[in-house]
């Protein structure tokens, strides 16, 4: 055999060696389903624990919602905690309202449920507050319209079965599980931007499915769910929406010291994302939160939705070269950045509305202190969109600053205002 022939001989003999390998390797790793939709009964589509033997690493992974534990920055976590005790501030600023009662902090996904159920905001509150809690809501719109969402919430949970609420259908077609959007809130916003939901992209239903749950709202006086994103995504261009009293809407409550109109906010992750560095690179909200993995040579996507710093490794050191603790430290650093002047701005707030009580206290009227309680609804409204926001600053840190420090001005203006109300000057 010529020396050619031997090396022929030996490259050959490596490829078999080598697609030998990969043939086994795809031979022993199972294909993520291993029993047919079809088979699951159509009644039980919408309850989780019908596609665990289906899904089985997806499943196992959704299931990992259930750990509790707090974050790797010491922000959030899916551990239980209650946020008026953490920022005492939050006591006077929600006085009146119903989180003034209760703010616990978000924990995993499995317990959207039960967390909802045990809150002491539940009791007669409309059905609307499910609508980002189980697919259910979906089957109840299909039905009914926006019937679902006058109805007290007791009613509207009484239907739904203990493993119903947050489950594979909330994001998945549970026929042929496509992503799919179904709240008809986002929807109704989108179509409202000129976007139909219904020729989206792969790429963006990525985005949409997170995005029709984790976004500002509010509830018009039909109790239907309301999206104000007419004027943009900002605080700022928020604001300038609700100024206009959309459909009569003018305030979520008067608050009892300082007799303010004041706006609550809810978690507006979607839009704050949607205008930082991350989404300007094609990152989506699912390529951080829910990254591929992979078991046993077998690729999957982990439905474990929590802090990207507990899945370093699959969530950013794909794409960035730092080391683990210098990425940690980087987001630790937003995180208590953020927190700190959240904190300032908070507490201003709470200065502005015990000054405006006092001053009504000392004969201020109502004409007079007009320009302070403007200026202190701006400041809550301001403060409150970023306490709400789920990401602590690292979404978009510039906007977030700026954002804080709108509302830190506008609750000093309110201050000055209410005591020059006090004192003659307006």
């Amino acid at each position: 055999m010529s020396r050619i022939q031997k090396i022929l001989v030996g490259v050959m003999t490596l490829a078999v060696a080598f697609f030998g390998f990969i043939f086994v390797r795809i031979g022993i790793a199972q294909p993520s389903s291993t029993i047919s939709l079809a088979k699951i009964p159509k009644e039980k589509q919408l309850n989780m624990k019908a596609y665990e033997n289906a899904y089985p690493l997806e499943y196992k992974s959704f299931m990992r919602n259930n750990e509790s534990a707090p974050s790797p920055t010491g922000y959030g976590g899916s551990h239980e905690h209650q946020r008026l005790d953490e920022e005492p501030e939050m006591l006077e600023n929600f006085k009146g309202y119903k989180f003034s009662l209760d703010y616990a902090d978000d924990r995993g996904h499995t317990y959207a449920g039960i967390d909802l159920l045990k809150s002491k905001r539940f009791p007669g509150q409309p059905g609307a507050c499910i609508t980002c809690k189980t697919p259910y809501v979906g089957k109840f719109y299909s039905e009914t319209g926006w019937d679902y969402a006058s109805r007290p919430v007791e009613e509207m949970a009484a239907q739904i079965p203990e493993d119903g609420w947050f489950s594979c259908a909330t994001c998945h077609d549970p026929e042929t599980m496509a992503l799919r959007v179904y709240e008809p809130g986002f929807i109704e916003a989108m179509q409202r931007r000129g976007i139909d939901v219904t020729k989206a992209s792969h790429a963006d239903m990525r985005n949409y499915v997170c995005g029709q749950c984790h976004v500002e709202y509010y509830f018009d006086k039909n109790k239907h769910v309301v999206l104000p994103w007419d004027n943009g995504f900002t605080a700022e261009d928020m604001y300038a929406y609700y100024s206009t009293k959309p459909g009569g809407f003018e305030q979520d409550w008067v608050h009892p010291d300082s007799k303010t109109k004041v706006l609550k906010a809810q978690h507006p992750d979607y839009e704050t994302w949607s205008m930082g560095a991350h989404a300007d690179a094609g990152v989506g909200c699912v390529d951080c939160h829910m990254p591929y993995m992979r078991d046993n040579g077998q690729k999957y996507t982990s439905h474990f939705v929590s802090s990207p710093l507990k899945t370093i490794e699959d969530s950013c050191l794909k794409c960035h070269d730092q080391d683990k603790d210098t990425l940690i430290q980087r987001v630790k650093t937003i995180h208590d950045n953020t927190f700190k002047l959240q904190r300032i701005a908070g507490t201003t707030v709470s200065r502005a509305h015990l000054t405006i009580k006092s001053a009504m206290e000392a004969g201020a009227s109502d004409e007079a202190l007009a320009e302070a309680r403007e200026n202190l609804r701006q400041a809550q409204w301001y403060w409150d969109f970023v306490a709400a926001e789920n990401g602590v600053g690292f979404h978009n840190p510039d906007l977030i600053m700026r954002t804080l420090g709108l509302s830190i001005d506008r609750a000093h203006l309110a201050i000055e205002s209410a005591n020059a109300a006090v004192t003659g000057r307006k």
